[in-house]
């Protein structure tokens, strides 16, 4: 009976190490990180306009590129 318990463990633990695999990969980023870079691209742009959605975004995709990169 145990053997049997085993293996169900073994197949579950697999699913969910397959499953992480397929998260987004933003998700592995913080969002302190994603924060500090999102301001930093509203710096950059001498801090004109209130775009807070769009520095955000554009922040989740340079270090979702960067982490490509490596």
């Amino acid at each position: 009976m145990s053997n049997s318990r085993d293996q169900a463990t073994q197949k579950a633990d697999a699913f969910r190490q397959r499953d992480t695999f397929k998260k987004d990969p933003v998700g592995t980023f913080s969002d302190e990180e994603i924060r500090t870079r999102a301001y930093e691209i509203y710096e950059s742009g001498n801090r004109n306009g209130n775009n807070a959605e769009g520095d955000w975004i554009q922040a989740e995709t340079e270090l979702v590129e960067l982490l490509h990169a490596k």
